[in-house]
Formats: structure tokens, sequence, C-alpha cells
């Protein structure tokens, strides 16, 4: 399924069910403190109070407003948890598993880091599975690289784990299978935008004076409302939203996300989690399944 990347297509011909035009995938980067912590680290600084605090609101606060949210609309969601977040706050983690929401690997310590080795990453994926498997009784099929890194050699090791899909990339608007050796392997990538991520619209740091952004709920529901009229007006596409509870789960803008769930569902959006859409893909590559 991995086409010619001209700018020209309309997606790879995939029909996604009853007649929908486009799939859309709401997700949750789950990292707590540790997102920030992480960045300050790959910088070579440390953050201060003010920032830690900052990222302990998506557990202690925005989690359950991104959860409540998603029951209102009767919508499903992924969420992407470091494995320490899921041993520092359980019981939050236990909640999202409990309200029927999928948990897919997101490193261990929310590690950002390039050229690690073939088998530093096994560990971290061993580490992060454990603890994921702790509370859901199974191992994640996704993976998304902390801060979207991902290594030459990482799409053989998920096909080898038994992983369904990758969520990091960027490089196109639809789903498509992972090549290892230029053969195509069932392992689907589901890529995504900074355009849809929360983080380019709300980050704010004292750590870094390049990252302090603060935009408005209007200039960002009205960003991500032309992005899905557009994709959806082309057809065969996926739109990945890929937010943070610490963020996008202050009061006023989870109900921006909610209003806009409510415009999509209302035009037609096949609003799943990404283990499902991943699902679908495969099916409709049966071929790819023997490799």
């Amino acid at each position: 399924m991995i086409g010619l990347l001209d700018g020209k297509q309309n997606g790879e011909g995939i029909r996604w069910p009853d007649g929908k035009r486009i799939a859309v995938m709401l997700t949750f980067d789950f990292d707590a403190e540790f997102l920030r912590i992480s960045r300050a680290k790959s910088k070579g600084k440390e953050i201060g109070f003010s920032d830690y605090s900052r990222g302990q609101y998506g557990p202690h606060e925005g989690i359950y407003r991104c959860l409540d949210m998603l029951d209102s609309y009767g919508v499903p969601a992924t969420f992407f948890v470091p494995g320490i977040v899921a041993e520092t706050y359980p019981e939050q983690v236990k909640e999202i598993h409990l309200r029927g929401h999928e948990l897919a690997c997101h490193g261990y310590m929310h590690e950002s880091q390039w050229g690690i080795s073939r088998a530093e990453e096994e560990e971290i994926l061993e580490k992060s599975e454990e603890a994921l498997k702790a509370i859901t009784g199974k191992c994640p099929v996704g993976h998304r690289g902390p801060e979207s890194i991902i290594h030459p050699f990482t799409p053989e090791l998920l096909h080898e784990r038994g992983y369904l899909y990758s969520s990091s990339m960027k490089d196109c608007d639809w789903a498509y299978l992972h090549q290892v050796s230029g053969k195509e392997i069932p392992l689907v990538e589901l890529p995504g935008d900074v355009m849809m991520d929360d983080f380019t619209y709300y980050y704010f740091t004292f750590s870094d004076p390049a990252v302090r952004a603060m935009y408005t709920n209007r200039e960002v529901l009205g960003n991500w409302k032309a992005e899905f009229d557009g994709l959806a007006r082309e057809g065969d596409k996926i739109l990945v939203f890929k937010l943070h509870p610490q963020m996008i789960g202050r009061a006023s803008r989870i109900d921006m996300v909610g209003r806009l769930v409510a415009y999509m569902q209302q035009r037609g959006a096949w609003i799943v989690t990404c283990e499902q859409a991943a699902r679908y893909v495969l099916e409709q590559n049966k071929e790819v399944q023997s490799w």
C-alpha cells in the first residue's frame, strides 16, 4: 500500500466501512511530567518546579476531563502511555482501560533520544509492555515513538514483537504498510502531523524560551475543522489527532474538542481507535499477513 508521495494521490484507494470518507483517530499522549523531563534532558537541561507541576496537571485533572468528553460523545480513543506513567499513576491508567479505550506503547521514560541501539530499544519496549500488560492483561499492539522519534530498525522490531501498527510518521495522509528490505510487512503506519497536535498550539515552558505557545481555542478549532473538511472531501484519508491531557485537558480546550467531535460525527467520520483502523487496513491486505 505504499504509494508515490507526490501530493496528487487521493490516498491508496481504501474504502472505509459503511461508505465513510475519512477515518479519524483521537489519540492522547498521556506522558505527564515525563514529557517535559525528557525534552529538557535531550537539550542538556532540567525542568523547574513550574514545568514539573504543569506536567502533573494531566494525571491530576486533565485525564478525567478527556475521558468524560469521550464518554459524552460515545467515541473510543487510543492512549499512548509511557511505562513509567503506568507505574506512577496506575489508577488513572486503569481508568482509561476500564472506560474501554486502547492503551499503546510510548516508551518507558518517554525516551526522546536519537542514536540508541536495537538492543536498547528492545529493552525499552520490554519494560513498557510489562507495565501496560500489568493493567490490561495483554501486550499493546500499537507504538508511538516519544516525540515521534523512531529508528531504522524500529518497524522490523515492532513487527517481530507482534505489534500491528506504528503512529510516528508525518509523510502522508493515509494509512500504509511499512517495508523491510523492500518488502511490505503487516505493520500499519498511521501518520499524523504537527498541525493536528495540541503541543503545537498550547505547549508552554520556562525551561526553553523558544517554545512558548498559547493560541486561542477559536484558532485551533478553525484549523482542525478545515483540515478535516479538506481530507473528507478528498476521501480515502485518515486524520490522527495527537492530544496531551496536561494541555488539552483544560476545561475550555476539552470543550472545544468535544464540539469538534460532534462536528465530525455529523459529517460521517469513522472515529475509531488506532487498533481498529490498523486491523481494518490489514484485513484489506491479507496477502501480506504471511510475511
